[in-house]
């Protein structure tokens, strides 16, 4: 009976009805396979153009791994790496994880070494890739994953003055814990601590939490997750059986002083299934909020009006946009910034709508774009200016002579009585002609005459004395 039941155990398990060993957990289903690569260096190498290096050759140093991540705006100092050596490196052409290149932490090795295969370069070959690194968790990392432990941690940390009251980086998560062991307890977990504040987590249903395989995977935030298993194909150049989108980590600091940041990854509740963090090169940076600007834009009643937002960012970052409310008397179509107002069927007024950018960090101002609606389109040349004054005197009505001017005498003063018509037109300006008789004219006549006769009456007697 003792041989026929162990017999019939062992039919069970071989037809996979009995959960195995290796089934039940993550460091019986890793060991064998990361000892067989460890023992005989039967790894293949890494996807072309991907390489890591990590500390065990004394030529790179926790120093260096800082002088990799410090972008513009950051002075650094007190460098300090605790953990294996074979936990930590620089990695390039890592493009396959959305980060081309930067500073890797994992809780088993960055590359092949004699612990084990590297737990980020591709292409994707183990089930459950493992490197058991011996060394201790951390207690911040232990807070997280309460009331169990961690081991097998690498941490980074240094002090840094930044220029302006913001730093951001970033980075990606990825583990081989993926997806078998999403919702139990063997969850891997790191952080990323600016003045003691964890700034590596994500908005679950819950509330805020940190950035897990838990609280990022095919069920959860999908759209932050990159699936590469064995059912997904491994269609990603990479170890890690899944991984997330690119993520920033952005935290409040003090300008101008002395501030401190602790990057830890470890292992949860064993020390197998590996997980790491790469964080991208030069963008642990000071980081300055973008600008959104107002703007005005006109259509008419029933036409819709592009309504681009416009937002710079200092820093030149690539800015993602919100409307923060929406327009009371029409509808918003297309993608931002590049938006398209509709009013609504006969609406005709002021109608306005708000939106804010945001840079990956934080947010901008609150901009407001304002649409008029109006009647009729403006023209660039109006017949008629309705506060503008006229250039003439329009008449109220026509005379009875079309070709008379009007006179520019009041219409209730009367005419003049009638004249002799003058010889000629008078001038403006000049004095009206005389119409009648001049007496100086008339007296200096009647004096030469006078004159003229004396003489001829003087002479007349002299010829007859």
């Amino acid at each position: 009976m003792k041989w026929g039941a162990l017999a019939a155990a062992s039919a069970l398990i071989f037809a996979g009805l009995v959960p195995t060993a290796a089934q039940a957990s993550p460091a019986a289903a890793s060991a064998e396979r990361s000892a067989a690569a460890a023992a005989d260096g039967d790894v293949e190498a890494a996807s072309p153009g991907q390489e890591a290096t990590d500390l065990t050759s004394g030529d790179l140093t926790a120093d260096d791994l800082v002088e990799t991540l410090i972008g513009e705006g950051i002075t650094y100092s007190n460098a300090v790496y605790t953990g294996a050596a074979e936990g930590a490196g620089e990695v390039t052409g890592m493009s396959a994880v959305g980060v081309e290149g930067g500073v890797a932490l994992s809780s088993g090795s960055i590359a092949d070494s004699e612990l084990g295969p590297s737990s980020v370069l591709g292409p994707n070959e183990l089930t459950g890739n493992t490197s058991v690194l011996g060394v201790p968790g951390d207690s911040d990392l232990n807070l997280i994953v309460d009331p169990l432990t961690t081991m097998d941690a690498s941490v980074l940390e240094f002090d840094f003055v930044p220029d302006t009251d913001q730093v951001k980086f970033t980075y990606v998560f990825g583990s081989d814990e993926y997806n078998e062991y999403v919702d139990s307890d063997y969850n891997d977990v790191f952080g990323f601590y600016v003045n003691g504040s964890n700034c590596a987590v994500v908005d679950t249903d819950e509330g805020t939490a940190p950035v897990t395989i838990n609280t990022i995977n095919n069920g959860v935030n999908s759209s932050l997750y990159n699936d590469n298993d064995a059912e997904a194909g491994h269609p990603h150049e990479t170890e890690m059986d899944g991984f997330t989108e690119p993520l920033v980590c952005a935290s409040d600091v003090t300008p101008g002083e002395t501030n401190h940041v602790k990057l830890a990854i470890a292992d949860t509740a064993d020390a197998t299934r590996d997980s790491a963090v790469l964080i991208s090169a030069g963008t642990f940076a000071a980081n300055t909020a973008p600008t959104a600007e107002d703007a005005t834009y006109t259509t008419t009643i029933d036409t819709p009006v592009s309504t681009p937002l416009v937002a710079s960012d200092p820093d030149g970052d690539e800015l993602t946009y919100t409307v923060v409310e929406e327009p009371a008397e029409g509808t918003l179509s297309g993608d931002a910034p590049d938006l398209t107002y509709t009013p609504a069927e006969g609406y005709e007024g002021q109608e306005t709508f708000t939106f804010t950018a945001n840079d990956g960090a934080e947010d901008s101002n609150v901009a407001t774009v304002t649409v008029n609606v109006v009647d009729e389109a403006p023209t660039a040349e109006p017949t008629v200016e309705p506060t503008a004054e006229p250039t003439q005197e329009p008449s109220a009505e026509p005379t009875d002579d079309p070709t008379t001017s009007p006179s520019p005498a009041p219409s209730e003063t009367p005419a003049p009585a009638p004249e002799p018509e003058p010889s000629a037109d008078p001038q403006p300006g000049e004095d009206l002609p005389r119409t009648g008789s001049d007496i100086g004219v008339a007296l200096t006549t009647g004096g030469l005459l006078t004159a003229a006769g004396a003489v001829f009456l003087f002479i007349a007697r002299r010829r007859r004395a």
